[in-house]
Protein backbone atom coordinates (compact mmCIF):
# COMPACT_ATOMS: atom_id res chain seq x y z
CA UNK A 1 0.00 0.00 0.00
CA UNK A 2 1.38 3.21 -1.06
CA UNK A 3 1.23 6.78 1.33
CA UNK A 4 -1.43 7.75 -0.45
CA UNK A 5 -3.75 4.72 -0.25
CA UNK A 6 -2.57 4.70 3.49
CA UNK A 7 -3.55 8.39 3.69
CA UNK A 8 -6.98 7.70 2.27
CA UNK A 9 -7.52 4.61 4.44
CA UNK A 10 -6.96 6.69 7.73
CA UNK A 11 -8.83 8.98 6.55
CA UNK A 12 -11.77 6.95 5.98
CA UNK A 13 -11.22 5.71 9.62
CA UNK A 14 -11.38 9.06 11.35
CA UNK A 15 -14.76 9.63 9.66
CA UNK A 16 -16.01 5.98 10.75
CA UNK A 17 -14.57 7.02 13.90
CA UNK A 18 -16.12 10.65 14.34
CA UNK A 19 -19.45 8.91 13.06
CA UNK A 20 -19.17 6.46 16.05
CA UNK A 21 -18.53 9.20 18.26
CA UNK A 22 -21.07 10.83 17.25
CA UNK A 23 -23.57 7.96 17.51
CA UNK A 24 -22.55 7.74 21.44
CA UNK A 25 -23.51 11.60 22.43
CA UNK A 26 -26.89 10.58 20.69
CA UNK A 27 -27.17 7.25 22.43
CA UNK A 28 -26.04 8.64 25.89
CA UNK A 29 -28.12 12.21 25.51
CA UNK A 30 -30.82 9.53 24.99
CA UNK A 31 -30.49 7.67 28.11
CA UNK A 32 -30.43 11.27 29.80
CA UNK A 33 -33.31 11.62 28.58
CA UNK A 34 -34.60 8.65 30.09
CA UNK A 35 -33.45 8.85 33.38
CA UNK A 36 -34.37 12.59 33.91
CA UNK A 37 -38.15 11.46 32.57
CA UNK A 38 -38.21 8.04 34.62
CA UNK A 39 -36.90 10.54 38.17
CA UNK A 40 -39.53 13.01 37.41
CA UNK A 41 -42.23 9.96 37.12
CA UNK A 42 -40.99 8.85 40.59
CA UNK A 43 -40.91 11.56 42.01
CA UNK A 44 -44.93 12.23 41.18
CA UNK A 45 -45.03 8.41 41.94
CA UNK A 46 -43.59 8.84 45.60
CA UNK A 47 -45.53 12.10 45.91
CA UNK A 48 -49.12 9.45 45.64
CA UNK A 49 -47.10 6.07 47.31
CA UNK A 50 -46.39 8.17 50.07
CA UNK A 51 -49.68 8.72 51.13
CA UNK A 52 -50.55 5.30 50.17
CA UNK A 53 -47.81 4.36 52.51
CA UNK A 54 -49.20 6.10 55.53
CA UNK A 55 -52.04 4.48 55.04
CA UNK A 56 -50.36 0.74 54.98
CA UNK A 57 -48.14 1.29 57.66
CA UNK A 58 -51.13 2.27 59.45
CA UNK A 59 -52.47 -1.58 59.87
CA UNK A 60 -49.24 -2.36 61.39
CA UNK A 61 -50.07 0.08 64.40
CA UNK A 62 -52.92 -0.24 66.84
CA UNK A 63 -54.96 3.08 66.48
CA UNK A 64 -54.40 3.51 70.68
CA UNK A 65 -51.03 3.44 70.19
CA UNK A 66 -48.85 6.11 70.33
CA UNK A 67 -45.92 5.88 67.86
CA UNK A 68 -42.94 6.11 69.84
CA UNK A 69 -39.24 6.98 68.78
CA UNK A 70 -37.32 3.95 67.57
CA UNK A 71 -33.83 3.27 66.01
CA UNK A 72 -33.65 2.80 62.49
CA UNK A 73 -31.84 -1.08 62.59
CA UNK A 74 -32.62 -2.96 65.61
CA UNK A 75 -30.01 -5.30 64.33
CA UNK A 76 -26.83 -4.27 65.67
CA UNK A 77 -28.19 -4.14 68.96
CA UNK A 78 -29.94 -7.54 68.73
CA UNK A 79 -26.81 -9.19 66.96
CA UNK A 80 -24.96 -8.63 70.00
CA UNK A 81 -26.62 -9.15 72.98
CA UNK A 82 -26.53 -12.21 74.81
CA UNK A 83 -29.13 -14.02 74.16
CA UNK A 84 -31.08 -15.88 77.01
CA UNK A 85 -32.67 -19.36 76.20
CA UNK A 86 -34.48 -21.98 78.37
CA UNK A 87 -31.62 -24.72 77.98
CA UNK A 88 -32.91 -27.49 75.17
CA UNK A 89 -35.67 -24.57 74.29
CA UNK A 90 -36.29 -24.58 70.23
CA UNK A 91 -37.66 -21.39 68.66
CA UNK A 92 -41.46 -21.57 67.86
CA UNK A 93 -41.39 -25.03 69.81
CA UNK A 94 -44.96 -23.96 71.31
CA UNK A 95 -46.25 -22.96 67.96
CA UNK A 96 -48.71 -25.35 65.94
CA UNK A 97 -47.32 -25.09 62.54
CA UNK A 98 -49.16 -28.16 61.14
CA UNK A 99 -52.91 -26.30 61.68
CA UNK A 100 -51.27 -23.42 59.82
CA UNK A 101 -49.90 -25.29 56.66
CA UNK A 102 -51.36 -24.18 53.17
CA UNK A 103 -49.14 -26.23 51.36
CA UNK A 104 -46.96 -29.11 51.31
CA UNK A 105 -43.58 -29.66 49.35
CA UNK A 106 -41.33 -32.88 48.93
CA UNK A 107 -37.74 -32.57 48.49
CA UNK A 108 -36.09 -35.28 46.99
CA UNK A 109 -32.64 -36.00 45.93
CA UNK A 110 -31.67 -35.23 42.33
CA UNK A 111 -31.61 -38.39 40.91
CA UNK A 112 -33.89 -40.84 39.65
CA UNK A 113 -32.00 -44.11 40.31
CA UNK A 114 -29.23 -45.69 42.51
CA UNK A 115 -26.12 -44.54 40.96
CA UNK A 116 -24.02 -47.78 41.52
CA UNK A 117 -26.94 -50.57 40.46
CA UNK A 118 -29.19 -48.07 38.08
CA UNK A 119 -32.02 -50.00 40.23
CA UNK A 120 -35.03 -46.98 42.01
CA UNK A 121 -34.31 -45.77 45.08
CA UNK A 122 -36.69 -46.04 47.95
CA UNK A 123 -37.44 -43.65 50.72
CA UNK A 124 -35.26 -43.88 53.53
CA UNK A 125 -36.58 -41.14 56.10
CA UNK A 126 -38.24 -38.50 56.35
CA UNK A 127 -37.32 -35.36 57.98
CA UNK A 128 -40.00 -32.41 58.42
CA UNK A 129 -39.99 -28.86 58.61
CA UNK A 130 -42.01 -25.52 58.23
CA UNK A 131 -41.05 -22.07 56.77
CA UNK A 132 -43.01 -19.01 56.14
CA UNK A 133 -43.28 -17.72 52.85
CA UNK A 134 -44.59 -14.39 51.48
CA UNK A 135 -47.33 -13.82 49.10
CA UNK A 136 -48.74 -10.56 47.32
CA UNK A 137 -50.28 -8.95 50.51
CA UNK A 138 -50.11 -12.33 52.94
CA UNK A 139 -47.62 -14.91 54.53
CA UNK A 140 -48.40 -18.67 54.62
CA UNK A 141 -46.78 -21.67 55.90
CA UNK A 142 -45.54 -24.42 53.94
CA UNK A 143 -44.47 -27.58 55.09
CA UNK A 144 -41.48 -29.14 53.47
CA UNK A 145 -40.74 -32.84 53.73
CA UNK A 146 -37.11 -33.86 53.15
CA UNK A 147 -36.95 -36.96 51.92
CA UNK A 148 -33.91 -39.16 51.67
CA UNK A 149 -33.54 -42.63 49.53
CA UNK A 150 -31.66 -45.53 49.26
CA UNK A 151 -31.22 -48.44 47.29
CA UNK A 152 -33.69 -51.52 47.38
CA UNK A 153 -31.18 -54.12 45.99
CA UNK A 154 -27.30 -53.15 47.04
CA UNK A 155 -26.17 -54.63 49.57
CA UNK A 156 -26.92 -52.90 52.41
CA UNK A 157 -24.17 -52.88 54.44
CA UNK A 158 -23.08 -50.77 51.65
CA UNK A 159 -25.74 -49.05 50.90
CA UNK A 160 -25.55 -45.36 50.33
CA UNK A 161 -28.21 -43.04 51.82
CA UNK A 162 -29.00 -40.29 49.23
CA UNK A 163 -30.01 -36.90 50.66
CA UNK A 164 -32.00 -33.81 48.70
CA UNK A 165 -30.15 -30.65 48.28
CA UNK A 166 -31.07 -27.58 49.44
CA UNK A 167 -30.92 -24.26 47.50
CA UNK A 168 -32.24 -22.22 50.66
CA UNK A 169 -29.72 -19.30 52.27
CA UNK A 170 -31.83 -20.18 55.14
CA UNK A 171 -31.28 -23.89 55.63
CA UNK A 172 -33.08 -25.40 59.13
CA UNK A 173 -34.83 -22.01 59.58
CA UNK A 174 -38.97 -21.05 59.14
CA UNK A 175 -37.16 -17.94 56.62
CA UNK A 176 -37.43 -18.30 53.13
CA UNK A 177 -36.39 -15.74 50.26
CA UNK A 178 -39.89 -14.91 49.68
CA UNK A 179 -39.94 -13.86 53.57
CA UNK A 180 -36.91 -12.33 54.09
CA UNK A 181 -37.80 -10.22 50.90
CA UNK A 182 -40.93 -9.32 52.48
CA UNK A 183 -38.94 -8.03 56.30
CA UNK A 184 -36.58 -5.95 54.00
CA UNK A 185 -39.76 -4.28 52.04
CA UNK A 186 -41.19 -3.23 55.16
CA UNK A 187 -38.63 -2.60 57.23
CA UNK A 188 -36.22 -0.38 54.75
CA UNK A 189 -39.01 0.86 52.18
CA UNK A 190 -41.38 1.58 54.35
CA UNK A 191 -39.87 2.11 57.28
CA UNK A 192 -41.41 -0.59 59.93
CA UNK A 193 -39.88 -1.23 62.86
CA UNK A 194 -39.11 -4.60 63.64
CA UNK A 195 -41.34 -4.36 66.99
CA UNK A 196 -44.45 -4.01 65.08
CA UNK A 197 -43.44 -5.79 61.74
CA UNK A 198 -43.34 -8.70 64.22
CA UNK A 199 -46.95 -7.75 65.50
CA UNK A 200 -48.34 -7.90 62.25
CA UNK A 201 -46.94 -11.72 61.51
CA UNK A 202 -48.13 -12.25 65.19
CA UNK A 203 -52.05 -11.30 63.73
CA UNK A 204 -51.59 -12.73 60.56
CA UNK A 205 -49.94 -16.25 61.23
CA UNK A 206 -50.82 -16.50 64.93
CA UNK A 207 -46.77 -17.13 65.03
CA UNK A 208 -44.00 -15.16 67.57
CA UNK A 209 -41.60 -13.91 65.04
CA UNK A 210 -39.60 -11.87 67.25
CA UNK A 211 -38.04 -8.48 66.79
CA UNK A 212 -34.59 -10.02 67.66
CA UNK A 213 -34.79 -12.95 64.99
CA UNK A 214 -36.05 -10.50 62.35
CA UNK A 215 -33.06 -8.18 63.29
CA UNK A 216 -31.06 -11.55 62.89
CA UNK A 217 -32.25 -12.20 59.14
CA UNK A 218 -31.70 -8.88 58.51
CA UNK A 219 -28.48 -9.14 59.34
CA UNK A 220 -27.95 -12.73 57.39
CA UNK A 221 -28.95 -11.14 54.10
CA UNK A 222 -27.01 -8.05 54.39
CA UNK A 223 -24.23 -10.34 54.66
CA UNK A 224 -25.39 -11.96 51.35
CA UNK A 225 -26.02 -8.97 49.62
CA UNK A 226 -22.40 -7.86 50.10
CA UNK A 227 -21.37 -9.16 46.71
CA UNK A 228 -24.05 -6.93 45.15
CA UNK A 229 -23.56 -3.69 47.09
CA UNK A 230 -19.45 -3.76 46.52
CA UNK A 231 -19.95 -4.18 42.73
CA UNK A 232 -22.72 -1.25 42.68
CA UNK A 233 -19.73 0.57 44.40
CA UNK A 234 -17.09 -0.44 41.47
CA UNK A 235 -19.70 0.49 38.94
CA UNK A 236 -20.92 4.15 40.10
CA UNK A 237 -16.57 4.54 40.27
CA UNK A 238 -15.77 3.47 37.07
CA UNK A 239 -18.94 5.08 35.75
CA UNK A 240 -18.85 6.04 31.51
CA UNK A 241 -18.72 9.84 31.58
CA UNK A 242 -17.21 10.22 34.93
CA UNK A 243 -19.34 12.20 37.01
CA UNK A 244 -20.75 11.00 40.51
CA UNK A 245 -23.48 13.18 42.64
CA UNK A 246 -22.24 13.49 46.26
CA UNK A 247 -24.65 15.10 49.59
CA UNK A 248 -24.76 13.82 53.15
CA UNK A 249 -26.98 13.58 56.51
CA UNK A 250 -26.90 13.39 59.97
CA UNK A 251 -27.60 10.00 61.78
CA UNK A 252 -27.39 9.71 65.73
CA UNK A 253 -26.40 6.68 67.12
CA UNK A 254 -28.49 5.65 69.89
CA UNK A 255 -25.65 2.93 71.53
CA UNK A 256 -22.25 4.13 70.90
CA UNK A 257 -19.23 2.62 71.94
CA UNK A 258 -17.85 3.92 75.26
CA UNK A 259 -14.37 5.08 73.13
CA UNK A 260 -16.66 7.27 71.33
CA UNK A 261 -19.44 7.89 73.23
CA UNK A 262 -19.17 11.98 73.18
CA UNK A 263 -20.23 11.94 69.81
CA UNK A 264 -23.55 13.08 69.33
CA UNK A 265 -23.71 13.14 65.82
CA UNK A 266 -22.91 10.55 62.90
CA UNK A 267 -23.14 10.46 58.91
CA UNK A 268 -24.50 8.73 55.76
CA UNK A 269 -22.99 9.80 52.92
CA UNK A 270 -24.90 9.50 49.54
CA UNK A 271 -23.32 8.47 46.20
CA UNK A 272 -25.36 8.38 42.75
CA UNK A 273 -24.44 8.56 39.34
CA UNK A 274 -25.39 11.12 36.49
CA UNK A 275 -27.97 10.82 34.21
CA UNK A 276 -26.28 9.91 31.48
CA UNK A 277 -25.33 7.06 32.95
CA UNK A 278 -26.54 3.32 34.92
CA UNK A 279 -28.83 4.29 37.94
CA UNK A 280 -27.38 3.77 41.08
CA UNK A 281 -27.25 5.34 44.51
CA UNK A 282 -25.38 4.00 47.29
CA UNK A 283 -25.80 5.21 51.13
CA UNK A 284 -22.71 4.46 53.13
CA UNK A 285 -22.87 5.58 56.54
CA UNK A 286 -19.33 6.64 58.75
CA UNK A 287 -19.41 7.96 62.33
CA UNK A 288 -17.56 10.73 61.72
CA UNK A 289 -16.81 13.35 58.56
CA UNK A 290 -13.03 12.50 58.46
CA UNK A 291 -12.85 11.92 54.45
CA UNK A 292 -9.62 9.84 55.29
CA UNK A 293 -11.95 7.10 56.42
CA UNK A 294 -15.84 8.23 54.68
CA UNK A 295 -14.14 8.81 51.12
CA UNK A 296 -11.44 6.32 50.65
CA UNK A 297 -13.45 4.04 48.09
CA UNK A 298 -12.86 7.40 45.97
CA UNK A 299 -8.99 7.66 46.72
CA UNK A 300 -8.38 6.78 43.22
CA UNK A 301 -11.60 8.29 41.35
CA UNK A 302 -10.75 9.87 38.28
CA UNK A 303 -13.72 12.07 37.68
CA UNK A 304 -15.75 15.00 38.80
CA UNK A 305 -17.53 14.96 42.25
CA UNK A 306 -20.67 17.54 42.18
CA UNK A 307 -21.32 18.11 45.44
CA UNK A 308 -21.53 21.14 48.46
CA UNK A 309 -19.13 23.02 50.21
CA UNK A 310 -18.08 19.98 52.72
CA UNK A 311 -14.53 20.99 53.12
CA UNK A 312 -13.50 17.33 53.38
CA UNK A 313 -14.12 16.94 49.46
CA UNK A 314 -11.84 19.79 48.92
CA UNK A 315 -8.96 18.03 50.89
CA UNK A 316 -10.02 14.77 48.50
CA UNK A 317 -9.15 16.97 45.71
CA UNK A 318 -5.94 17.76 46.94
CA UNK A 319 -4.75 14.04 47.75
CA UNK A 320 -6.00 13.03 44.30
CA UNK A 321 -4.93 15.55 41.36
CA UNK A 322 -7.56 13.19 38.81
CA UNK A 323 -10.81 14.54 41.09
CA UNK A 324 -12.24 17.39 40.05
CA UNK A 325 -15.38 19.14 42.14
CA UNK A 326 -18.51 21.16 40.90
CA UNK A 327 -19.75 23.06 43.93
CA UNK A 328 -23.66 23.06 43.88
CA UNK A 329 -24.82 26.81 42.20
CA UNK A 330 -28.67 25.65 43.73
CA UNK A 331 -26.90 26.06 47.12
CA UNK A 332 -25.42 29.46 46.76
CA UNK A 333 -29.08 30.73 44.78
CA UNK A 334 -30.42 29.64 47.59
CA UNK A 335 -28.75 31.83 50.45
CA UNK A 336 -29.34 34.77 48.41
CA UNK A 337 -32.93 33.88 47.42
CA UNK A 338 -33.40 33.60 51.57
CA UNK A 339 -32.53 37.25 51.91
CA UNK A 340 -34.34 38.78 49.03
CA UNK A 341 -37.92 36.89 50.67
CA UNK A 342 -36.97 38.28 53.06
CA UNK A 343 -37.17 42.37 51.60
CA UNK A 344 -39.47 44.54 51.10
CA UNK A 345 -40.96 45.01 47.69
CA UNK A 346 -40.01 48.98 47.69
CA UNK A 347 -35.77 47.86 48.93
CA UNK A 348 -35.48 45.08 45.89
CA UNK A 349 -34.53 47.48 43.24
CA UNK A 350 -31.21 48.49 45.22
CA UNK A 351 -30.20 45.34 46.97
CA UNK A 352 -27.28 43.57 45.53
CA UNK A 353 -28.53 40.31 47.16
CA UNK A 354 -30.94 40.59 44.35
CA UNK A 355 -28.86 41.74 41.71
CA UNK A 356 -26.30 38.60 42.37
CA UNK A 357 -29.61 36.35 42.27
CA UNK A 358 -30.55 37.53 39.09
CA UNK A 359 -26.91 36.71 37.44
CA UNK A 360 -27.47 33.38 38.25
CA UNK A 361 -30.53 33.36 37.53
CA UNK A 362 -29.37 33.54 33.77
CA UNK A 363 -27.35 30.29 34.53
CA UNK A 364 -30.02 28.34 35.47
CA UNK A 365 -32.18 30.03 32.66
CA UNK A 366 -30.04 29.11 30.12
CA UNK A 367 -29.26 25.45 31.41
CA UNK A 368 -33.24 24.88 31.14
CA UNK A 369 -33.32 26.42 27.38
CA UNK A 370 -30.37 23.64 26.42
CA UNK A 371 -32.49 21.02 28.12
CA UNK A 372 -35.87 22.08 26.24
CA UNK A 373 -33.46 21.90 22.87
CA UNK A 374 -32.32 18.67 23.78
CA UNK A 375 -28.56 19.40 23.15
CA UNK A 376 -26.39 16.64 23.59
CA UNK A 377 -23.66 16.69 25.98
CA UNK A 378 -21.23 17.56 23.39
CA UNK A 379 -23.12 20.48 21.95
CA UNK A 380 -24.13 21.80 25.56
CA UNK A 381 -20.57 22.50 26.24
CA UNK A 382 -19.95 24.48 22.85
CA UNK A 383 -22.97 26.52 23.84
CA UNK A 384 -22.22 26.80 27.81
CA UNK A 385 -18.58 27.98 26.90
CA UNK A 386 -19.90 30.56 24.32
CA UNK A 387 -22.24 31.89 26.43
CA UNK A 388 -22.27 31.64 30.35
CA UNK A 389 -18.25 33.22 30.73
CA UNK A 390 -19.81 37.12 30.10
CA UNK A 391 -22.58 35.80 33.29
CA UNK A 392 -19.56 34.18 35.12
CA UNK A 393 -17.72 37.80 34.71
CA UNK A 394 -20.61 40.00 36.02
CA UNK A 395 -21.01 37.27 39.27
CA UNK A 396 -17.42 37.23 39.95
CA UNK A 397 -17.70 40.98 39.65
CA UNK A 398 -20.05 41.22 42.34
CA UNK A 399 -18.69 38.73 44.30
CA UNK A 400 -15.01 40.42 45.17
CA UNK A 401 -15.02 43.66 43.70
CA UNK A 402 -18.16 45.08 46.17
CA UNK A 403 -17.63 45.29 49.81
CA UNK A 404 -20.78 44.59 52.18
CA UNK A 405 -21.77 44.94 55.62
CA UNK A 406 -19.28 42.51 58.00
CA UNK A 407 -21.68 40.08 59.51
CA UNK A 408 -24.40 40.29 57.77
CA UNK A 409 -26.31 37.88 55.61
CA UNK A 410 -25.35 39.26 52.44
CA UNK A 411 -21.77 38.69 53.48
CA UNK A 412 -22.14 35.76 54.60
CA UNK A 413 -23.64 34.69 51.46
CA UNK A 414 -21.20 36.23 50.03
CA UNK A 415 -18.21 34.77 51.51
CA UNK A 416 -19.73 31.36 50.84
CA UNK A 417 -19.89 31.63 46.79
CA UNK A 418 -16.30 33.42 47.82
CA UNK A 419 -14.87 30.19 49.22
CA UNK A 420 -16.01 27.94 46.70
CA UNK A 421 -15.85 30.14 43.37
CA UNK A 422 -12.67 28.14 41.94
CA UNK A 423 -15.08 24.98 42.02
CA UNK A 424 -18.21 26.53 40.29
CA UNK A 425 -17.17 26.47 37.09
CA UNK A 426 -16.15 23.13 36.12
CA UNK A 427 -18.99 22.48 34.17
CA UNK A 428 -17.52 24.31 31.56
CA UNK A 429 -14.95 21.44 30.87
CA UNK A 430 -17.55 18.87 30.57
CA UNK A 431 -20.92 18.88 28.74
CA UNK A 432 -22.19 15.69 30.94
CA UNK A 433 -21.53 17.85 34.49
CA UNK A 434 -24.55 19.36 35.91
CA UNK A 435 -24.30 23.17 37.49
CA UNK A 436 -26.31 22.06 40.38
CA UNK A 437 -26.52 18.85 42.57
CA UNK A 438 -30.39 18.27 42.83
CA UNK A 439 -29.85 14.37 41.79
CA UNK A 440 -28.19 13.66 45.01
CA UNK A 441 -30.44 16.22 46.65
CA UNK A 442 -33.19 14.11 45.67
CA UNK A 443 -31.57 10.37 46.68
CA UNK A 444 -30.86 12.14 50.00
CA UNK A 445 -34.66 12.50 50.65
CA UNK A 446 -36.14 8.99 51.24
CA UNK A 447 -33.51 8.61 53.63
CA UNK A 448 -34.46 11.13 55.55
CA UNK A 449 -37.61 10.60 55.08
CA UNK A 450 -37.45 7.30 56.78
CA UNK A 451 -35.41 8.50 59.19
CA UNK A 452 -37.97 10.76 60.45
CA UNK A 453 -40.14 7.61 61.40
CA UNK A 454 -36.90 5.64 63.13
CA UNK A 455 -35.03 8.38 64.34
CA UNK A 456 -31.83 6.77 65.41
CA UNK A 457 -29.50 3.71 64.79
CA UNK A 458 -28.89 1.21 67.50
CA UNK A 459 -24.80 1.09 66.81
CA UNK A 460 -22.65 1.64 64.21
CA UNK A 461 -22.97 -2.26 62.68
CA UNK A 462 -26.19 -1.30 61.96
CA UNK A 463 -26.09 1.48 60.41
CA UNK A 464 -23.84 0.22 57.89
CA UNK A 465 -26.21 -2.73 57.51
CA UNK A 466 -29.31 -0.33 57.14
CA UNK A 467 -27.34 1.44 54.71
CA UNK A 468 -26.28 -1.30 52.54
CA UNK A 469 -29.68 -2.71 52.50
CA UNK A 470 -30.77 0.76 52.06
CA UNK A 471 -28.76 1.46 48.39
CA UNK A 472 -29.66 -1.78 46.72
CA UNK A 473 -33.65 -1.03 47.48
CA UNK A 474 -33.24 2.62 46.41
CA UNK A 475 -31.29 1.53 43.12
CA UNK A 476 -33.90 -1.06 42.82
CA UNK A 477 -36.51 1.76 42.64
CA UNK A 478 -35.02 4.45 40.46
CA UNK A 479 -34.50 1.49 38.20
CA UNK A 480 -38.29 0.92 38.33
CA UNK A 481 -38.12 -2.76 40.15
CA UNK A 482 -40.45 -3.94 42.17
CA UNK A 483 -38.73 -4.30 44.81
CA UNK A 484 -40.21 -7.56 46.69
CA UNK A 485 -39.76 -9.24 43.43
CA UNK A 486 -36.05 -8.13 42.75
CA UNK A 487 -34.85 -9.01 46.23
CA UNK A 488 -36.52 -12.04 46.20
CA UNK A 489 -35.14 -13.04 42.28
CA UNK A 490 -31.48 -12.16 43.86
CA UNK A 491 -32.01 -14.18 46.96
CA UNK A 492 -32.81 -17.22 44.71
CA UNK A 493 -29.96 -16.44 42.58
CA UNK A 494 -27.39 -15.38 43.98
CA UNK A 495 -25.61 -18.45 44.72
CA UNK A 496 -26.11 -19.61 40.31
CA UNK A 497 -25.49 -16.19 38.60
CA UNK A 498 -22.90 -14.12 38.23
CA UNK A 499 -23.56 -11.07 40.50
CA UNK A 500 -23.62 -8.62 37.24
CA UNK A 501 -27.13 -10.03 35.80
CA UNK A 502 -28.35 -9.75 39.45
CA UNK A 503 -27.66 -5.54 40.05
CA UNK A 504 -30.88 -3.30 39.76
CA UNK A 505 -29.83 -2.03 36.50
CA UNK A 506 -28.82 -5.19 34.62
CA UNK A 507 -30.32 -5.43 31.39
CA UNK A 508 -30.75 -9.43 31.83
CA UNK A 509 -33.00 -8.91 34.43
CA UNK A 510 -36.56 -10.86 33.98
CA UNK A 511 -39.23 -8.23 32.31
CA UNK A 512 -41.31 -9.31 34.89
CA UNK A 513 -39.73 -7.61 38.22
CA UNK A 514 -40.42 -4.24 36.60
CA UNK A 515 -43.42 -1.92 37.85
CA UNK A 516 -43.77 -0.95 34.19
Amino acid sequence: MNLKETLKELNLLKQQYQALEKEHEMTLHLLFEANEKLNELLKEKENVVEKYTIERIKKFIPQTEVMKPVIINEVEVLVKEKRVRKEKSKNFENFDFERHVSETRYEKPDMDACPSCGHDLTIASEKIRYVVESIPATLKVTKIIKQSCKCSVCNPKDNQIYYPLSSSLFPGSIMTHSFASFIAYHKYELGIPFEHLSRHIKETLDIEVSKQNLALYMARVANILKPIYHQMKDDLLHNQVSVIHADETTLSISKRPESDKDRKKSYVYVYTSSYYDRQIAIYDFHESRAIDRTAAWLSDYQGTIVCDDFKGYTKLKKDNPNIKLQRCFAHVRRRFADIVKTLPEENLSLSYAKKILDVIGKLFYLESIYKHEKLTAQNLLIRRNKEHPLILKELEDLLFNHVYKPESALDGAVKYAKNIWSDLSTYLTSGYIEISNNIAERAVKPFVINRKVFMTSGSYDGARYTTLLFSIIRTARINDLNVSKYLEYVLDNIQTKDIKDLLPYAASLDQSLRNT
